[in-house]
């Protein structure tokens, strides 16, 4: 089995809109999908992926409702019917929000079981106070946190989530379940494999590939790093999945290793 832990997909009313709004960031962002559940579905049978997480991001306060909702939704219809479950969509809590504590436990108890932020997006750095009732409600209500880590192209001057800025939570929250997306801190893997690589976080995949972080310090990362806190991602449709299952399936790590990177670990969040 295969899981990606790093997708998005909208509604199919908002799809082409957020994509052409996404694709206008500054980079040439590509898109391999048109953003829709359909799209991400047939990519995930074209490219040999059993199972999906879409990860949502509410990008202001007034999206946090709309934003869950999409998500509830999604997994509902999953959940439905006698067909296998593909997807799993997390929830987003956004720092500005004046009702975060009671939207984590509104989440918590339909069964989404994590989050996801995106710092640059939110225009705060990881370490903010701002964020501290999102890294509350989490513990609280028993939910993982995924965040965005490293460079973007919605903010290429000013990196928000950084590995010294993931340290210092770590240090103020030792209870959070936290995975940082792109190896850790994209483009910012020197930095990763000195500070984060063994610490107690989760560590995913995605934009490796594209970033083209060198496959000797990507196995070494992986190899030095808690077997148990590793996770498969694509980030599509911003980048092929087929292509990142390939990369990462090609490090020399043991296949025991990949196991548990691309299902074991992922089932344990999201089911265990």
């Amino acid at each position: 089995m295969v899981i990606d832990f790093h997708t998005h997909a909208f509604p199919d009313t908002l799809a082409e809109r957020a994509i052409s709004k996404l694709s206008s960031t500054g980079g040439g962002l590509k898109s391999y999908g048109s953003g829709t559940i359909t799209s991400l579905l047939d990519s995930m049978d074209i490219s040999g992926i059993d199972r999906a997480v879409i990860l949502n991001i509410a990008t202001n306060p007034r999206q946090q409702t709309n934003v869950n909702n999409f998500a509830i939704e999604t997994n509902r219809a999953q959940l439905s019917g006698d067909k296998p479950r593909r997807l799993y969509a997390l929830g987003s809590l956004n720092p500005d929000s004046d009702c975060i504590a009671a939207e984590a436990r509104r989440i918590a108890d339909v069964g989404i079981r994590g989050v996801k932020i995106h710092p640059d997006f939110m225009n705060a750095a990881i370490d903010d106070p701002r964020f501290d009732a999102v890294y509350r409600a989490c513990i609280d209500n028993d939910l993982f946190l995924v965040s965005h880590a490293g460079w973007d192209f919605s903010s290429p001057d000013l990196i928000h989530c950084t590995p010294d800025g993931i340290l210092r939570v770590l240090d103020r929250f030792p209870s959070l379940r936290f995975v940082a997306a792109h190896m850790g801190s994209a483009r910012m893997w020197d930095d990763v494999e000195r500070l984060l690589i063994g610490k107690n976080l989760w560590i995913e995949t995605s934009i490796a590939v594209m970033f083209g972080l060198d496959k000797q310090q990507c196995a070494r990362m992986l190899k030095n790093h808690d077997p148990d806190k590793l996770l498969f991602g694509s980030d599509f449709p911003w980048y092929d999945e087929r292509e990142s299952f390939e990369y990462v399936d090609s490090l020399e790590i043991s296949d025991e290793l990949k196991l548990k990177i691309f299902s074991e670990n992922a089932l344990k969040l999201l089911e265990g």
